[in-house]
């Protein structure tokens, strides 16, 4: 409409006898017409300078986007790169517990970590056990990766907690393995025994 109004001029509007509306570029004289007063539609300076703010605005959103993007992988970044440091200054406090439990034998697997022998140990490659002199050494070493590795390398309270997560640990690793073999075809197992073993496994393993 707002083109007619400018191509041709006035629009009039009429209604017939049975109640339809007509909009036409001139009077009828047949029915009372009616000039329609249509607002003018916006000027094409105005439709281009509209153009341009929205394409402004997407330029701007899109920058906005594109940063928070950028911040959003630098955030999880860090926290990836933070996570990663404390689960290698948990291993390196483990480490430190296992060779510092001085009642109990230790030994280095094949690949290289340490380990104690005890009742919950189900380490099954080979093994080597460490004397007195290798022990200390090996000890001096855990003690500085804990230092390379860890915020606060002399929280006793850190290490002691990396303790107790490795009797865990070892609990949860001893009895999985007699619950699978509870569990394999042909062992009649009893009932009250397997129970007992899938709630041990339960209390160690779940986190």
């Amino acid at each position: 409409m707002a083109i007619a109004v400018v191509s041709f001029g006035a629009v009039y509007k009429w209604v017939d006898e049975k109640g339809s509306v007509h909009y036409s570029d001139k009077p009828t004289d047949t029915h009372n017409s009616e000039v329609v007063n249509i607002e003018p539609g916006p000027s094409a300076e105005e439709i281009k300078k509209a153009s341009e703010k929205a394409e402004e605005l997407k330029q701007r959103f899109h920058k906005e986007y594109i940063s928070d993007q950028s911040q959003n992988k630098e955030r999880l970044d860090e926290k990836e790169k933070q996570l990663a440091q404390e689960q290698q200054c948990l291993e390196a406090r483990m480490q430190l517990a296992i060779l510092q439990e001085l009642h109990l034998p230790a030994y280095r697997d094949e690949q290289g970590e340490f380990h104690a022998k005890w009742k919950y140990d189900t380490y099954q490659g080979n093994r080597e056990y460490l004397d007195d002199a290798m022990r200390a050494s090996a000890i001096e070493q855990a003690r500085e990766n804990v230092l390379a590795s860890c915020v606060n390398p002399d929280d006793a309270k850190e290490q002691e907690l990396a303790r107790m997560k490795w009797i865990r640990a070892e609990r949860c690793a001893k009895h999985t393995v007699e619950l699978e073999a509870l569990e394999r075809p042909g062992s009649r197992a009893v009932t009250q025994d397997l129970e007992k073993k899938r709630r041990l496994v339960k209390v160690y393993c779940d986190d």
